[in-house]
């Protein structure tokens, strides 16, 4: 498997704080069946965890790989960053401030769990914009979709894509996160699972029970396109195939 959220890279934000966490969850990851690690520290956030693009965030991620490599952990790493949506996304994206996942044009973004559906549109028209392509982090776990989860239909029809975290449809964000995860899933809203992990101990990077409960719910298909199918296209930057669909009891969302 591929996971293409995690903040593992140590010391940057409020996941792994130290060296040796990072290595835990690099070995717990490939307990769990992942052998492909994107590291995606919190970005964007003025006066907390802004973790700009720069040769000192390169050069964290470096000591990450080379770790890795001396403890004979076999993941791969990747970079990216998490980046949290503002009104200056596309100038900071051409700026070189924010970067995609791995130089591809998938930008992984998240927003304030209370922002307004307008608001994010107008956001995610600034990758566009900027050349990008918008990977939706967690919109499960956003109160608009919560309340109207065919929301998510209209951003795939703008031509973002989405990424639902591996501990929703398992209820560990709550009911309200859990019940919008299982629309998303069962229409095919979702492009891709990651763990979103914070750490070794608690939101982990394990994978395994969310490939057994994608497997038994949706079968192997469907397990292989969230688990490692879309997330190689995202990291290859290739093309990803179109999916989703609105149940017609949901069309009214729109009006």
């Amino acid at each position: 498997m591929i996971d293409l959220h995690t903040h593992i890279l140590p010391g940057l934000d409020d996941g792994s704080q130290e060296m040796e966490d990072s290595l835990k969850m690099c070995a717990l990851a490939l307990e769990g069946g992942v052998d492909t690690i994107m590291a995606t520290p919190h970005s964007n956030q003025l006066g907390r965890f802004e973790n700009f693009y720069s040769e000192e965030l390169e050069q964290q991620f470096l000591q990450l790989q080379q770790a890795v490599s001396e403890e004979e952990i076999p993941v791969n790493l990747y970079l990216g960053m998490e980046i949290f949506a503002s009104d200056d996304l596309e100038e900071k994206i051409r700026d070189g401030a924010l970067i995609s996942l791995n130089h591809s044009r998938y930008y992984l973004i998240e927003f304030a769990f209370d922002e307004n559906p307008r608001q994010i549109g107008d956001d995610l028209e600034q990758i566009f914009a900027a050349g990008g392509v918008p990977l939706i982090a967690h919109p499960e776990r956003y109160f608009c979709v919560q309340d109207h989860p065919a929301l998510v239909y209209h951003w795939l029809q703008m031509g973002c894509f989405t990424q639902v975290n591996k501990g929703s449809p398992l209820g560990r964000f709550g009911r309200h996160a859990a019940r919008a995860a299982g629309f998303l899933l069962q229409n095919q809203l979702a492009t891709c699972i990651a763990s979103d992990a914070h750490s070794p101990y608690a939101r982990t990077t394990f994978m395994g029970d969310i490939q057994d409960y994608l497997f038994d719910q949706f079968g192997e298909a469907e397990m292989l396109r969230l688990t490692e199918q879309n997330p190689y296209r995202i990291i290859h930057d290739r093309d990803i195939p179109s999916h989703g669909i609105l149940p017609e009891r949901r069309r009214s969302f729109f009006f």
